[in-house]
């Protein structure tokens, strides 16, 4: 960056744009535009142990890290969202075996486009985040 106030760093000097670990909550549209994105690219029509889906998230995101609880309510959420947009199909099954809970994501022409809608809209909340935080100095909903 260039500015009248500054020079150059000095030779050597690392790039401070590192990226913070952060822990994903209910709710925030930054994890769940990650976390629907994930979910637009796992294989469907095949139960899925939630547990190795998590653990892949986690993999996919290295500088997130995803509770089990928070993926299981996003997913809760999604359903809400197919149950409310298409009456009834039911094409997020969430269930439980002896090993824990078991996601199937059924494919169908509509799941594409859902999950599309839904990571736009996500998105669109996180851009909205970024600019209410850009223009009230630093105040979030967090604060």
């Amino acid at each position: 960056m260039t500015d009248s106030i500054i020079g150059a760093a000095p030779e050597g000097m690392p790039d401070p744009n590192l990226t913070p670990p952060q822990i994903a909550r209910v709710g925030d549209p930054f994890a769940s535009v990650r976390v629907v994105h994930f979910l637009a690219r796992v294989k469907r029509n095949t139960t899925h142990q939630l547990r190795d889906v998590v653990a892949t998230l986690n993999a996919t995101y290295l500088d997130w890290y995803f509770p089990e609880k928070m993926v299981l309510a996003e997913l809760v959420q999604l359903q809400a969202n197919w149950a409310i947009s298409f009456h009834g199909e039911d094409r997020i099954v969430l269930d439980r075996n002896e090993r824990g809970h078991t996601l199937l994501i059924v494919d169908s022409t509509k799941m594409t486009p859902f999950l599309v809608g839904q990571a736009t809209r996500l998105r669109d909340e996180a851009e909205e985040e970024l600019r209410r935080f850009s223009l009230g100095d630093g105040v979030t909903t967090d604060n």
